[in-house]
């Protein structure tokens, strides 16, 4: 189970990210600038509707899982996936690989 300490600092940690000020974020929630500064700051343990009004508003999910699967999440690192090719190094990529096709197959046998 995460402490109350690492739930306020992942929602703090997506505030910042989205850029959002506490009096916006309360707005945006129904709350006091305070309130949500106090859970956000770990300093005051949340009302799950709260906690859920703050996480919904920074586009985060309030989930229970059994433990077996949260600790198996727990384990594996998230990879950053691959850099997309451009269309240009795409159809490089491409062009090689039927020029390399058509010369393996004009190659006189046994050659």
């Amino acid at each position: 189970m995460k402490t109350l300490s690492e739930i306020a600092s992942r929602l703090e940690e997506e505030r910042q990210r989205l850029m959002l000020d506490y009096q916006t974020l309360a707005e945006r929630t129904g709350l006091t600038p305070l309130s949500v500064r106090s859970v956000l700051q770990g300093r005051t343990a949340p009302r799950i509707t709260t906690l859920m009004a703050i996480a919904d508003q920074l586009g985060l999910e309030v989930l229970l899982l059994p433990k077996v699967v949260a600790s198996g999440l727990q384990a594996h690192t998230v990879e950053e996936p691959p850099p997309a090719l451009s269309r240009v190094d795409r159809i490089v990529a491409e062009t090689s690989q039927l020029a390399g096709a058509h010369i393996k197959s004009t190659k006189p046998k046994g050659a």
